[in-house]
């Protein structure tokens, strides 16, 4: 695959870790072993590089605050990344310069990926904290002085940018026409799920025009360097899971696909991937020329390869053009050339063993500014449930969305088993449950308790080095696991329904469904 297509299926994120991890000096050849090299034998063909965030950058910039610029008594760490840096801006032209180079070299498509509005929790006085917000925090989404509640969602997004502001519309502008302007690229990245908060609350919605206008601009800046080049320039834009919610929070997604503003679209940030509606995407897209690809998060909450390959063909089969990669960089070569090139081919995968789930709103609670922001795009999903008596016995009702056509792999012989997972905390040998799949009872005494078997894959720590090592961390709680029969299931919408018919009268923990999966095996 070369950089000119017009068509990429696989792009991945580099958070731009690597400027402070290995030198001073960090070499072209050292970000090539560790950033470019393993991508060799694997579906990938474009390249997304993080160019910084909170208004501080770690590329050549002439119209923006650089890391370190100015700052005494740095950390060691600090102190690595902003000498790293200035050599490299010294001695090779910048890490933009040289990404570009080491993509071409590889056949790599390059896009500089924009955060458009980080919402990490700082002290003014860090050195990655923008002198933006510090010296004019009039421009920030809470105003100077303003009382707000600790804890509610206005105080965690109120150090935000606030691009009601023309100063930080123009601020931004420049950022990223230098981009398109100063260096050899394929396209940019306008990633709004980086951090996904853009106005105040109750103006965001009457202001989308504005980032509209906004996002009009930097399309009209990629149409006249890109014919001044000789080649089109694309504009990626990376956006909340629903057409809803990023209309809501001030992104008229549908505007830009319809008035050609955006050549491809990553939909969500990877934290509903299983619930998701991908397919509203898909055909909000029909028609306009823009592309979409269906978002994949490595820490939120998606490692394990199962999953993964469910995910996939869930993307694959709902018509998206490509799939995104966010929190994937530092896997091994390994993974690329083995778990990647499955994930990357909706063929191989229809016969490979995989799991579904239903996605947890717990994956995006707040525990931060962070927190909150994501809180502020990302609809609830189905679970956690906890059981409470019932007045007329009406059952808990849960989708769950499936890609695999079982039918005709049962009848071809080759489906194995379906395995239908209900985990739960504080399940007792007294309770029981009335089980439906689209209609079909399951009897509860089928079911194969599990106690303490609750696993997720996650990374270990100081996962951000390269390669990145995963583990099984146990969860509390049991798993009853139903051997259940194809015919039960169907491809696209499934229902279960769970109703406690042994409610107890007095319990030492309640009766909560943390996890919902279905497993399918092939032979």
């Amino acid at each position: 695959m070369t950089a000119s297509q017009k068509h990429w299926r696989v792009l991945t994120n580099d958070d731009g870790w690597i400027i402070g991890t290995y030198g001073p000096p960090l070499t072209p050849d050292i970000m090539y072993d560790k950033m470019i090299a393993p991508y060799a034998e694997s579906p990938v063909d474009v390249f997304l590089w993080s160019i910084g965030g909170h208004e501080v950058y770690d590329y050549e910039t002439e119209v923006g605050e650089r890391f370190g610029d100015g700052y005494e008594g740095l950390d060691a760490g600090q102190q690595r990344k902003a000498e790293n840096l200035r050599q490299m801006i010294q001695a090779h032209g910048g890490p933009v310069t040289v990404i570009s180079q080491l993509c071409r070299e590889a056949g790599l498509a390059f896009f500089p990926s924009v955060r458009m509005n980080e919402h990490y929790d700082m002290e003014e006085a860090a050195p990655n904290y923008g002198r933006l917000r510090r010296d004019h925090p009039e421009l920030c989404i809470g105003r100077p002085g303003e009382s707000i509640p600790y804890g509610s969602l206005e105080w965690g997004i109120r150090t935000g940018l606030n691009y009601a502001f023309p100063e930080v519309r123009t601020h931004m502008s420049k950022i990223i026409y230098e981009l398109i302007e100063r260096f050899d690229i394929d396209g940019i990245e306008l990633d709004f799920m980086r951090h996904p908060a853009f106005f105040r609350l109750a103006e965001a919605y009457q202001y989308r025009y504005l980032m509209t206008d906004f996002v009009y601009g930097v399309r009209r800046k990629l149409d006249d360097v890109g014919q001044e080049k000789g080649k089109h320039l694309n504009l990626a834009v990376r956006v909340p899971p629903t057409l809803g919610d990023a209309k809501r929070i001030g992104l008229d997604t549908e505007v830009w696909m319809r008035e050609g503003m955006a050549d491809m679209l990553i939909a969500g940030g990877g934290f509903i991937p299983f619930e998701m509606p991908i397919r509203e995407w898909v055909e909000t897209a029909e028609g306009t020329g823009c592309k979409v690809y269906g978002c994949f998060e490595g820490l939120r909450p998606l490692l394990d390869e199962k999953s993964l390959k469910g995910l996939a063909h869930r993307y694959w089969d709902a018509g998206v053009d490509g799939i995104y990669f966010f929190n994937f960089y530092s896997m091994s070569n390994a993974w690329r050339r083995s778990v990647l090139n499955q994930l990357a081919d909706p063929t191989a995968l229809q016969r490979l063993d995989k799991r579904y789930e239903l996605d947890h709103s717990n994956r995006h609670q707040p525990t931060s500014q962070l927190g909150y922001s994501f809180l502020n795009a990302i609809p609830a999903a189905q679970l956690p449930v906890q059981f409470e008596e019932t007045f007329f016995d009406r059952s808990v009702i849960l989708r769950i969305d499936i890609a695999d056509d079982v039918e005709s792999s049962d009848a071809d012989g080759t489906l194995r088993r379906c395995i239908l997972g209900l985990g739960f905390e504080g399940l007792t040998d007294k309770d029981m449950l009335e089980l439906r799949l689209n209609g079909t009872p399951i009897s509860w005494t089928t079911g194969v308790v599990i106690s303490d078997g609750r696993t997720r894959v996650e990374y270990e720590p100081d996962w951000n080095q390269y390669p990145s090592r995963t583990q099984e961390v146990p969860m509390p709680g049991d798993i009853v696991e139903f051997d259940i029969s194809s015919s039960t299931l169907k491809q696209g919408h499934n229902e279960l329904e769970i109703r406690a018919v042994s409610p107890q009268a007095e319990r030492r923990e309640p009766l909560i469904l943390q996890d919902v999966t279905l497993a399918i095996d092939y032979n």
